[in-house]
């Protein structure tokens, strides 16, 4: 162990401009992190302009609406808050369809709007019934009852998609503490966006972090080879070292280094964003960690390989590129591309990159496999590497 700690610290004095580039690189994906999910309005000011727009009053002080409420539920009581306080108007509440009638006939009520029932059920499931509204055609307010009650319905629709079928999600979102009848839509549509922005803007900063990780331990696959070309590395197996603690420093460097770099990027991603990334932080620095640990083995591998500079420099820049392009490192690789698609599946970008892209869509994706894949990945590299290592030892 004393060994190993001796070559740590030898290799972390050698590769200062590593180390250096790390952090550089680490603040340049977190600035482009930020630019990325940048926008001219911050979502607080979106929703506060939209929900102004929705709860512009035309006239609307004194206006009756004749309410039938055959559901009796969280979701009506919230549409009839949205005509009441939001909204200014009055509410008649009579199930009796010919009493309401003839109060429309006589102008006392200037709609009638009838909630099926089943409407919050319908909407918790993500099948959002509509409302019944019966209006007199010459009745000069009519049409903006009817624009009012549209704005609901596409407010709940918001919500209703919003919990993806969860009944408790929803209930949550219709009860939460910024309700106010279609308001608590507005600004979860807010909220919702900026959701999406982040986790997006998170799947192409973590493509370009797999590239850059790759690109940083180009500087460890260099070291060794220097090593086996200038004759350090025999002469420090000669010695009191033994070659596999020679490369364990190396590696353990180069893992250090590259763990700390993503775990910088990751937790500033994560904690400075106000809106929801869609991924669990303990998954995402788990499979950052395994795809680092294939990377440093990547690049032992490829240094034991290769007998000259530029051919390393050239296997070092083709998979660092090729390998994220064909494994989806910037866009998805669909499962109709025939061989491209089949050769993406071979590699550890793809498998990362599914569960960053498909994990905050659905919330019963199993992170499972694809965690198990990238530690798989990991162990194939490093018995390679041993291998190679064995062989070039004896």
């Amino acid at each position: 162990m004393r060994n190993i700690w001796l070559i740590f610290k030898h290799t972390a004095a050698r590769n200062l401009l590593m180390i250096i580039i790390s952090a550089v690189v680490a603040a340049m994906m977190i600035m482009f992190f930020e630019l990325l999910t940048a926008s001219g309005k911050k979502p607080e000011q979106n929703a506060s302009e939209e929900s102004g727009k929705m709860l512009i009053e035309v006239g609307n002080s004194g206006l009756r609406v004749g309410i039938i409420d055959y559901d009796d539920s969280p979701l009506s009581e919230d549409l009839k808050k949205y005509f009441t306080d939001c909204l200014g108007m009055e509410i008649e509440e009579e199930k009796n369809y010919d009493f309401q009638a003839d109060r429309l006939i006589d102008r006392k009520i200037s709609a009638i709007i009838e909630v099926p029932q089943g409407f919050y059920s319908g909407a918790a499931a993500g099948e959002l019934k509509p409302l019944t509204i019966t209006t007199l055609d010459d009745y000069e307010n009519a049409a903006f009852i009817e624009v009012y009650a549209d704005s609901y319905m596409r407010s709940a629709e918001v919500i209703s998609s919003a919990a993806k079928g969860n009944e408790d999600m929803f209930l949550k979102i219709l009860s939460s503490d910024v309700s106010s009848g279609s308001v608590s839509a507005v600004e979860y549509t807010a909220e919702s966006d900026a959701d999406v922005k982040n986790y997006e803007a998170f799947s192409v900063t973590e493509g370009f972090m797999m590239m850059m990780t790759m690109g940083v331990l180009f500087f460890i696959s260099n070291m060794i080879l220097s090593d086996r070309l200038s004759g350090v590395y025999s002469r420090t197996v000669c010695s009191v070292i033994k070659p596999l603690e020679y490369v364990v420093g190396i590696g353990l460097f180069g893992v250090i280094c590259c763990s700390a770099m993503n775990l910088i990027v990751t937790l500033c991603v994560f904690g400075t964003k106000s809106g929801n990334i869609g991924l669990p932080l303990g998954t995402v620095i788990l499979v950052n960690e395994l795809f680092v640990l294939f990377s440093v083995g990547t690049a032992i591998m490829f240094a034991l390989l290769v007998n000259g500079r530029q051919t390393l420099f050239a296997i070092d820049i083709g998979y660092t590129t090729l390998g994220c392009m064909l494994g989806g490192a910037w866009f998805p690789i669909a499962d109709g591309l025939g061989a491209v698609g089949n050769i993406a599946k071979f590699l550890p970008q793809y498998w990362l990159m599914d569960l960053v892209r498909n994990m905050p869509d659905n919330p019963e994706f199993n992170a499972l496999p694809n965690i198990l894949i990238l530690a798989l990945f990991a162990v194939l590299v490093y018995l390679i590497s041993a291998i190679i290592f064995t062989r070039k030892s004896n």
